[in-house]
């Protein structure tokens, strides 16, 4: 006997809350789970004729009778979410996939839409995509960020393999903190250690040393020609990385202390300086030497990548770039390539994708949390200007972190009488994307509340915008 959806649904409203009808599913031999909503939380349900999981903190005094079946329902904590990620697959993964796609989101409350998006295209999808600096902006923790993540898995009834990302990571406190949550995915920034400057040749481990001898004159094949690394430029990658390389070495080494069997990331996409064939092929020798497993790198490739606006810069060069970083992955070690800032760079997505072979990492985050400002302005007028107003007044504030060319005389004083259209602007588009920290502190509770009322609308705009993206992108 199968359990009556809509026996459940009426079941369930009586006592306040809302199925999550695409939630439902089936565990063989032991009942069906599904997702619903009450007032203000979110609701785990598990109806059975016994073999309930140990579940904590259960809603209702009794059980829900529903033909031969008991419903029970419990709060969508992290505690049940550890109880039920075997049985329901929801434990992160790692990516065996020649293509996947990062989606962040900074509210936690769409990763249904983004799934619904990305189920469609040939790519793994990692969903639990969070930086410690966005962590401190929203006020959220790297288990919370995967609890929501989760939370549109089950609710999306998503039953397909998905990763999380503990992006950026540039301290072993949070490397630890997304270790003890779970993640399967580790950006490793080297901003800050790079920050402490090149050392001297004569200072560097024998192994660097050893690297660039290896490595010199070394010709990378390409389709438009061929490149040789040069012994001069290989010594200037060997004093800049080599040091910040070792603490790569340590936090793969602390991951692999824990027994946690992970896809590990590079990231020196936030430098000021080009990253030049011959660095990453110091990066990923170099750790291959230290044995580190580089499964992607993310460069900083010619052009402008600036927030919420499109690639800027010549797409000829940046093509050469990202073919030759490309074959200088496949040569050392074959590791993909990560984009970041993948949000809105529509001009050079296709082109991304065909340098790199369909073997590829690409990162959007704010793009999500400027749908939800769209619908906003769509919806709530007063509100989108009264949001306007705060992030205006908190421009400095915002675009710390964030490299951005962004000045306060660029911005309108006043909003045009089409709220909506406000954001065709770049000015004021850019604004709302480096805002959220300040938005959500000030006026998280009413963005919420507001999302929740009209998440259809939502979910739709996210749908459509990722799947803008993964049109340009696999096309």
């Amino acid at each position: 006997m199968n359990l009556n959806a809509e026996m459940l649904s009426d079941a369930l409203r009586e006592h306040g809350f809302q199925l999550l009808p695409g939630s439902l599913r089936e565990i063989p031999g032991r009942g069906w789970v599904f997702a619903a909503r009450g007032p203000g939380r979110r609701v785990v349900g598990w109806a059975g004729e016994a073999g309930f999981p140990p579940l904590i903190a259960p809603l209702l005094h009794e059980s829900i009778p529903i033909g031969r079946y008991r419903v029970n329902l419990y709060p969508w904590i992290w505690d049940n979410y550890l109880t039920l990620r075997p049985v329901l697959s929801l434990t992160p993964r790692r990516c065996d996939w020649p293509a996947s796609f990062g989606a962040g989101d900074r509210l936690g409350m769409a990763s249904a839409a983004q799934i619904a998006a990305m189920r469609r295209y040939p790519v793994f999808p990692v969903l639990a995509q969070q930086s410690p600096r966005e962590l401190a902006r929203t006020g959220r923790d790297f288990q919370s960020v995967l609890l929501d993540a989760a939370w549109g898995v089950l609710e999306a009834g998503y039953t397909g393999p998905f990763g999380a990302d503990a992006d950026h990571l540039q301290e072993e406190e949070q490397l630890r903190a997304a270790a003890a949550a779970g993640y399967s995915l580790y950006t490793f920034d080297l901003r800050r250690a790079l920050a402490r400057g090149p050392y001297p040749w004569e200072e560097l481990p024998a192994l660097a040393r050893s690297v660039v001898a290896e490595l010199a004159g070394r010709r990378i094949e390409t389709a438009g020609g061929s490149w040789i690394l040069q012994e001069s430029a290989l010594q200037e990658a060997a004093c800049r990385y080599a040091p910040a390389l070792e603490d790569v070495v340590r936090w793969a080494g602390i991951l692999r202390d824990q027994g946690i069997d992970a896809d590990l990331e590079v990231s020196v996409d936030e430098t000021e300086e080009e990253t030049s064939p011959e660095a990453h092929a110091f990066i990923a020798v170099y750790l291959q030497r230290r044995g580190v497993a580089l499964w992607s790198l993310a460069p900083r490739f010619p052009g402008i990548f600036e927030k919420a606006v499109d690639y800027e810069g010549d797409v000829t060069g940046f093509a050469r770039a990202v073919t030759l970083h490309a074959a200088v992955a496949r040569a050392f070690g074959g590791h993909r390539l990560s984009l970041h800032s993948g949000s809105e760079k529509f001009r050079i997505l296709s082109i991304f994708r065909e340098a790199t072979v369909g073997c590829f990492h690409v990162k959007t985050s704010g793009t999500t949390w400027l749908q939800a400002v769209r619908v906003i302005a769509r919806v709530h007028p007063g509100l989108f200007a009264e949001l306007y107003a705060i992030a205006r007044a908190h421009l400095e504030e915002s675009r710390r972190d964030y490299p951005i060319a962004l000045r306060p005389e660029d911005l309108p004083t006043a909003l045009p009488g089409h709220p909506e259209a406000a954001l065709a602007d770049r000015a004021v588009r850019q604004l709302f994307h480096i805002s959220y920290g300040v938005l959500l502190r000030e006026r998280g509770a009413a963005i919420r509340e507001l999302l929740e009322r009209h998440e259809r609308e939502h979910h739709a705009a996210v749908w459509g915008n990722l799947e803008r993206h993964l049109e340009a992108l696999l096309k």
